[in-house]
């Protein structure tokens, strides 16, 4: 790893010990591992992938009513039904916090971070990374997420995300869940561009 990203990387870990319970920190070290190895698999920067896995739940342990107060602060727009939705901002107000914290970061690390939960209509690959990242790491034992972990590698980067999106949109649903307005968007945009609309 470029000294510049170990530097970010080691200060991150001691940080998130004091920010994070023990669950959601070693989800954090696994989904920065398990990110890093599919930047190598697709051709994306592994350092970059591997810190912004690390970060990517920098908020996810503030209340509802705290993140509500944070976006607040920083300017987010929040959707309709904010109490239902509150817990998706975690990664809106992270990669603020996360440029504050880390001066100079790489834009790239604070948008994959913002995109990991509800994504984005024009996805880099790095941000799909971190998205599918969150849900297959190893220690996630949330549905059967071996089909996913099976094909992660053999097919193109962009049909796994597609596979993810529905995966979690599924979950949600059989959930009796809401569902973030721009995840809703994000899946219509790329079922448009499948079909050729």
């Amino acid at each position: 790893m470029q000294d510049e990203y170990q530097q970010i990387y080691n200060e991150a870990r001691l940080i998130l010990e004091t920010r994070l319970n023990e669950y959601r920190l070693l989800h954090s070290i696994s989904v920065a591992d398990t990110a890093a190895s599919m930047a190598r698999q697709y051709g994306v920067d592994v350092d970059k992938a591997c810190v912004a896995g690390l970060l990517h739940d920098w908020d996810k342990n503030l209340s509802d009513e705290e993140l509500v107060e944070r976006a607040r602060g920083f300017g987010i727009e929040m959707a309709d039904r904010l109490e239902d939705l509150a817990f998706l901002l975690h990664a809106q107000t992270g990669a603020m916090a996360v440029k504050q914290q880390f001066p100079g970061i790489d834009p790239e690390i604070t948008q994959a971070i913002a995109r990991h939960t509800s994504a984005a209509p024009d996805m880099t690959e790095l941000d799909m990374i971190i998205y599918i990242a969150d849900i297959i790491e190893p220690l996630r034992s949330r549905g059967n997420l071996t089909p996913l972990r099976t094909i992660a590698g053999k097919v193109p980067l962009e049909l796994l995300f597609l596979k993810s999106l529905e995966m979690t949109m599924e979950h949600l649903i059989k959930r009796h869940r809401f569902i973030h307005p721009d995840s809703l968007q994000v899946w219509n945009s790329y079922i448009a561009r499948e079909r050729g609309m």
